[in-house]
C-alpha cells in the first residue's frame, strides 16, 4: 500500500522526507537523460512486426484475464474500471509506438479521444458534486499534469509541444474548470448548465470551425509561433492547432455525459429491478442499437486513410465509446469485477507516456532503447523493466511531493506553488547562462 506523506513542516523528519523524495526524483530523472544521451549502445529503428505486435497484445490479454478480481465498486464507470480502461488502451498506444504500428492508428486516435473525453467528464463530475473551484484543487490538479513534463523539458532541453498530450489535457482541464466555475450557482439550474455547455461548444466551433482558423490564430498567435521547433517542424501555432482540432469536442461530451449520467445511472439501476426477462430485454435493444451503430462505424469510418479519418474523429468517436461504456457496464455484477494488469497500469499513463521517449524508446520517441544489441526481444523486455519501474517510482513521488509541497490549506498551497515556480525559474536561467 502506498503511502503519501503529509505537508512539509518545519522539522527534521519531514525535511529528510522531502529532500530525499526530491533525490530520488533528480536521480530518475538523470538516468533518463543518461539514457537519452549516452546510451550503452547505438539506439535501434522501430521496426514493424504484425506478428510481434498481435501476438503481444494477445500476451496482455491473457494477463487482463488471468488478474481479474473482484471490487468493492458496483457504479457505472466507477474508478476501478476506469483504471482498468486507461491501462489496456495506454498497451496498446504504447505498443502502437514501439512499433511504429501505423496501419492502427486510428485506434489510437479513438483512444486518445476517450483519454481527453475522460477529462471532461471526471473533472466536470467533481466540480459538480464537491463544488471546489479554490486554488488547492487547480494547482494540484496542473500539478499532476505537469511537474514531471515542466522538468523534463529543462533537462532534455525540449519543448512544451514535444509532449503534446500534456498540453492538450492541460486545455482541456482548463476549460472544464472555467466553464464550471464562472458563475457557478447556474449549475445547478437545469437551464442554467445547459447554456453555459452550449456556449462552450459554440465558442469552439467558432475558433476551430469557421473563418478558415483566423479566430484560433488571432487567439493563439499572441503565445505560438510558426517557427520551426523541437516537436513542431511547422510550427506550435500549426501543432496546436492539428493536435487540439482532432478532439475539439471530446471534453464537452464528456461534460454532456456527466450532467446526464445521474439520470442515466438511475434509469440503469430502476431496470435492474424489474424481471429478468424484461430487464435483459431492454438493456439487450440498447446493446443492439449502439453495438450495431459501433458496427457501422468500424466497416465505415473507422476504414479511411488516416488523413480522412482525422477529420471525422472528433465527430465519430463518442460512438465506440458509447457502446463500450454500455457493454462494460451493461452487467451490474460485471461491474464489480475487474482486470488487474490493466488497473496498475492505468494509473501510470501519465508517467508512462513521458517515460516511454527517453527510457523504453529514445531519440524523443523516435528510435529504440537499445540494452542488448541483437536480441530484440530480450532487449524490449528489459527495456520494459526499467521503463516501468522508473515510471512508477515517479508517479508516487509526484503525489507524494504534491501533498508536500501544497496541501488542501490555501495560503499554504501558494506558498508551496511559488516557491517550486521560482525554483523552476531559477534552474531554467542558470541553464540557459550555462548553454550561452
Amino acid at each position: 500500500v502506498k503511502v503519501h506523506h503529509g505537508e512539509l513542516e518545519m522539522s527534521l523528519s519531514s525535511i529528510s522526507v522531502f529532500v530525499n523524495e526530491c533525490a530520488q526524483f533528480s536521480a530518475i530523472l538523470f538516468f533518463a537523460w543518461l539514457c537519452e544521451n549516452y546510451p550503452p549502445f547505438a539506439p535501434g529503428e522501430r521496426v514493424w512486426d504484425r506478428d510481434v505486435f498481435y501476438c503481444l497484445c494477445l500476451v496482455f490479454l491473457v494477463g487482463m484475464l488471468a488478474t481479474i478480481k473482484e471490487g468493492k465498486q458496483t457504479e457505472i464507470l466507477n474508478r476501478d474500471q476506469s483504471e482498468e480502461w486507461k491501462g489496456w488502451m495506454q498497451y496498446i498506444f504504447l505498443m502502437y509506438h514501439y512499433y511504429a504500428a501505423s496501419e492502427t492508428y486510428n485506434a489510437i486516435r479513438v483512444f486518445i479521444t476517450c483519454y481527453v473525453w475522460m477529462t471532461g467528464f471526471g473533472n466536470f463530475s467533481f466540480f459538480y458534486m464537491k463544488r471546489d473551484f479554490g486554488a488547492p484543487r487547480l494547482l494540484q490538479m496542473l500539478w499532476r499534469l505537469n511537474l514531471l513534463v515542466l522538468i523534463l523539458m529543462l533537462v532534455m532541453n525540449n519543448t512544451y509541444i514535444t509532449y503534446y498530450i500534456c498540453p492538450l489535457h492541460t486545455f482541456y482541464f482548463m476549460l472544464t474548470y472555467a466553464t464550471m466555475s464562472v458563475m457557478p450557482a447556474l449549475n445547478y439550474s437545469n437551464w442554467g448548465i445547459r447554456v453555459k455547455l452550449m456556449v462552450v461548444l459554440g465558442l469552439i466551433f467558432l475558433v476551430w470551425e469557421c473563418f478558415d482558423g483566423q479566430l484560433f490564430n488571432l487567439f493563439w498567435g499572441i503565445f505560438l509561433s510558426t517557427d520551426p521547433v523541437k516537436g513542431a517542424r511547422t510550427g506550435t501555432l500549426w501543432e496546436w492547432y492539428f493536435r487540439t482540432s482532432l478532439d475539439k469536442y471530446s471534453t464537452i461530451w464528456g461534460m454532456l455525459f456527466a450532467l446526464n449520467f445521474p439520470a442515466a445511472t438511475h434509469m440503469l439501476l430502476k431496470t435492474e429491478e424489474l424481471a429478468p426477462a424484461k430487464q435483459w430485454t431492454i438493456k439487450g435493444v440498447a446493446c443492439v442499437v449502439w453495438v450495431g451503430a459501433a458496427i457501422w462505424w468500424y466497416r465505415g469510418p473507422f476504414q479511411e486513410s488516416k488523413g480522412a479519418y482525422n477529420l471525422g474523429n472528433a465527430f465519430f468517436a463518442p460512438i465506440p465509446m458509447i457502446a463500450y461504456i454500455l457493454v462494460r457496464n451493461i452487467s451490474a455484477e460485471g461491474r464489480r469485477w475487474y482486470s488487474n494488469l490493466p488497473h496498475f497500469l492505468g494509473k501510470l499513463t501519465l508517467e508512462s507516456y513521458l517515460m516511454q521517449y527517453h527510457v523504453w524508446l529514445s531519440n524523443n520517441a523516435s528510435q529504440l532503447l537499445t540494452i542488448v544489441p541483437g536480441y530484440p526481444l530480450i532487449n524490449m523486455i528489459l527495456a520494459t523493466c526499467l521503463f516501468v519501474c522508473t515510471s512508477h517510482r515517479l508517479n508516487y513521488l509526484t503525489l507524494s511531493l504534491r501533498g508536500q509541497l501544497l496541501p488542501d490549506n490555501s495560503q499554504k498551497c501558494l506558498t508551496g506553488a511559488a516557491g517550486f515556480l521560482g525554483t523552476l525559474l531559477f534552474y531554467r536561467i542558470i541553464g540557459g547562462a550555462l548553454q550561452a
